[in-house]
């Protein structure tokens, strides 16, 4: 998902491979090492640059406050977007100079806090599409920015235009830009928009949606996505919205948070609240056939990242004993060590190293090693508490906290 952060009364949110590379023809223009939308480029919360610091102290590039909220920065064309609430009945969508900081232009909109067992704010992060911005906001709105002063392009409700029922904890996730079509995940499998004006494409019929964003597969020509809702993992046909396959997915309160992850024919899952994890097996037709399944995996929010056939993640629900960062084996589901110093933080992947945020706000590196893990750089760079996954771009971390400091760290090796 884009990020959805919550928690309920303690009953209580790799690179694609060989045949599944998204996108043909349909990757955006990016300049230098940008991150325009969640996970990254390629979806996977895996930065290909080059150079991570691993040792001194990083320097505080600049820092600002935007709101409560867990919704990830984006970074394209000298712009960094970010959304916050200002705690009574707004949100705002903030765009800052990438370079200083100085704030470029903001849209904000009325929008209650939705504290329901958490204390509420953003969830959805946006995705920067060329000169545009699209965002989702928990109520429905969505909206097309031009990205270069923040005025509207065109805007639309998933309530009242599509007649949705708003989940739970609100809509939440990225909105997925693939070629001319915008992705939502709204509804029992998605909606797909012109991404011009917001014109239907194809809708899905009515259900809860789910929490995770849209997520694309291309697989001999064949464009597919697959959405969540709260009963099940679906992947359609992109170009017109026929179901290919679906894996049921019972999560408790319906949340299931976290992208999936797609590795070859291998696609993973996993949720929170003690559901675990699972490996199914799909070829190119017919239902995906059950791997392994097991709890050794559970991802309340953020998916993990992969990396030479291991998993890097969040295990467990935030305020829970035993939750930490883990290292899985993709193909086996067996551990391979825990780290709870982590609690219920947050990771990406640079290269061949982890960027760890914890959930009291220390930025660690280390090696993504399936022994152990061993941080060689650690610095204190926010206040707790943290679930928002950290951002390299350009040689720089960006880090938020839920109170919305959002503080920018020039992270280059010297």
């Amino acid at each position: 998902m884009s990020m959805l952060p919550f928690s309920v009364p303690r009953v209580n949110p790799a690179l694609l491979l060989s045949a599944f590379l998204f996108p043909e023809g349909g990757e955006l223009p990016l300049h230098a090492a940008d991150w325009p939308r969640y996970r990254g480029p390629s979806l996977d919360g895996i930065s290909t640059e080059e150079g991570l610091r691993t040792s001194g102290e990083a320097k505080v590039i600049w820092r600002k406050s935007v709101g409560l909220g867990y919704s990830a920065p984006v970074i394209s064309g000298g712009r960094v977007v970010i959304s916050g609430h200002d705690g009574g009945e707004k949100d705002s969508l903030y765009c800052f100079d990438e370079e200083g900081g100085e704030l470029r232009w903001v849209f904000s909109y009325p929008q209650p806090i939705g504290d329901l067992y958490f204390q509420g704010g953003t969830t959805g992060t946006a995705s920067i599409d060329g000169d545009r911005v699209y965002h989702l906001a928990r109520e429905g709105e969505l909206v097309c920015l031009n990205a270069a002063d923040g005025k509207v392009v065109w805007k639309k409700h998933l309530q009242h235009d599509f007649q949705y029922t708003k989940p739970t904890w609100g809509f939440t996730g990225a909105p997925l830009v693939w070629e001319d079509w915008l992705f939502i995940n709204a509804g029992d499998s998605g909606l797909n928009l012109k991404k011009e004006d917001g014109s239907v494409v194809w809708k899905s019929g009515n259900e809860e949606a789910g929490y995770s964003t849209p997520h694309p597969v291309s697989r001999n020509g064949w464009r597919l996505v697959i959405f969540s809702n709260k009963r099940s993992y679906v992947c359609v046909d992109a170009s017109n919205g026929t179901e290919v396959w679906r894996q049921k997915w019972m999560t408790r309160y319906g949340v299931n948070a976290a992208d999936p992850i797609v590795s070859g024919d291998s696609i993973f899952l996993s949720s929170g609240y003690g559901k675990g994890a699972t490996v199914v097996k799909w070829v190119d037709k017919g239902e995906p056939q059950k791997g392994w399944q097991n709890r050794e995996m559970q991802t309340q929010m953020n998916a993990p990242v992969l990396i030479d056939g291991h998993l890097y993640g969040i295990t467990g629900n935030e305020g829970q004993d035993g939750t930490g960062l883990r290292c899985l084996e993709l193909a086996t589901g067996s551990v391979k060590w825990t780290d709870t110093t982590v609690g219920h933080g947050t990771a990406m992947a640079v290269k061949g190293n982890l960027l760890v945020l914890t959930e009291g706000g220390e930025l660690q590196v280390a090696s993504a090693s399936p022994t152990s893990y061993q941080p060689v750089f650690k610095q204190q760079v926010l206040d707790p508490k943290v679930w928002t996954v950290p951002v390299f771009a350009n040689g720089r971390a960006y880090c938020r906290n839920a109170s919305g400091q959002l503080v920018v760290l020039d992270m280059k090796s010297e």
